[in-house]
């Protein structure tokens, strides 16, 4: 070996070698989540009851076993309720799966989406919470729009 092949061998070795070691302490990519569905139960005076269900995709291609998790949803930028499950359930690997947990929030809050809905015109949403797994924690965020009026009346407005 030359003296300039050494060289550059040595030159490689710490990037090599701190690309090795990044890999197993970032983990593998969080599963992907989205808001499937939600569902009233009940309401009273100071409280909402509702029921999530999550689409879950296991992205690393590992399967998860998901102890339990918890979530907390958005909407439009402000905390709509938040609930968490103790289910433990297996993602499978590369698989999708659905999973409900229940949903607290204030009956003001819902009262303050239909005002702000009425303003803005539309309703985006926000999800994010936390797997636990095995003693990990694994964090997890998503969001979109579920509708928008002014996205609705440009698209009927244009003739193409």
């Amino acid at each position: 070996m030359s003296r300039h092949h050494r060289r550059t061998l040595l030159a490689l070795l710490p990037a090599g070698l701190l690309a090795a070691c990044a890999g197993p302490f970032g983990g593998p990519p969080p599963p992907r989540i989205r808001i499937v569905d939600l569902r009233p139960l009940d309401a009273t005076l100071f409280e909402q009851r509702w029921e999530i269900e999550l689409g879950l995709e296991e992205q690393a291609g590992t399967g998860l076993q998901v102890d339990a998790m918890t979530a907390t949803v958005e909407m439009n930028g402000r905390e709509f309720g938040s609930g968490r499950s103790d289910r433990p359930f297996l993602l499978p690997a590369l698989g999708e799966r659905r999973v409900t947990l229940p949903l607290r929030g204030s009956a003001l809050g819902l009262v303050d989406q239909l005002a702000t809905i009425g303003r803005r015109g539309e309703l985006k949403w926000s999800v994010e919470g936390v797997i636990l797994s095995a003693g990990r924690q694994i964090p997890y965020h998503d969001d979109g729009t579920v509708f928008s009026l002014r996205d609705s009346l440009m698209d009927s407005l244009l003739p193409f």
